[in-house]
C-alpha cells in the first residue's frame, strides 16, 4: 500500500514513481522518460502508448504554469501518431481527495483540451490501481479509454457503474 499511496499526495519524482508502479500494476510496459524525473511512457499496446508528465506543485495548474509548457513540449518533440499526452497532478494534496478544487484553471483546462491532453488527478489513478486488485481486465479498459479520451479531465466512473 506505502508503494501506492503516494498517489494520493506526492508530486514530483515521487509521484512519478508511483504512477509508473500503478501502471505496472495493470501489467503495462512503461518506463520514466530517458532525462527526466517527472515523465513516464506507458505502452498500451503495438501502438499506443500514454506519454504521461506529473505536476511538480501541488497547486492548482494555471494557463502559464511550467507543467502546461511541460506538456506543450511533449506534445512537439516526443509525441508520435498513437500517443496521448496526459498530464498527472495532485492539488492542494494536504486537503482530503473528495474535497479538492479542480486541478486546472478553467483556462487552462481550455488550452490543454484543445491540445488533445488528458489531465488525471493522482487519486484517479490510485482508483484505477485499486480496480486492479480486483478486476484487472477492467481497469486496463479504462487505461485504453485514457487514450481514447481527446482533452480535458478524466474520470473513472463511480464504483458500482460500468
Amino acid at each position: 500500500m506505502d508503494r501506492f499511496g503516494g498517489l494520493l499526495w506526492q508530486t514530483g519524482p515521487e509521484l512519478a514513481k508511483a504512477v509508473h508502479d500503478a501502471f505496472g500494476a495493470l501489467g503495462f510496459d512503461c518506463h520514466v522518460t530517458p532525462g527526466t524525473d517527472g515523465s513516464v511512457i506507458v505502452k498500451l499496446d503495438a501502438d499506443r502508448r500514454l506519454l504521461i508528465d506529473v505536476s511538480a506543485t501541488s497547486g492548482v495548474i494555471r494557463k502559464r504554469s511550467p507543467e502546461v509548457s511541460r506538456v506543450f513540449q511533449t506534445l512537439h518533440e516526443t509525441a508520435e501518431d498513437g500517443d496521448r499526452v496526459v498530464l498527472v497532478t495532485n492539488s492542494d494534496s494536504e486537503i482530503r481527495p473528495a474535497d479538492r478544487p479542480e486541478p486546472v484553471s478553467p483556462e487552462a483546462l481550455d488550452l490543454l483540451g484543445r491540445l488533445g491532453v488528458n489531465i488525471v488527478t493522482g487519486p484517479t489513478v490510485f482508483g484505477l490501481w485499486m480496480l486492479c486488485l480486483n478486476e484487472r481486465d477492467r481497469a486496463r479498459s479504462y487505461a485504453k479509454r485514457l487514450h481514447e479520451q481527446d482533452g480535458g479531465i478524466f474520470a473513472l466512473p463511480r464504483i458500482g457503474a460500468a
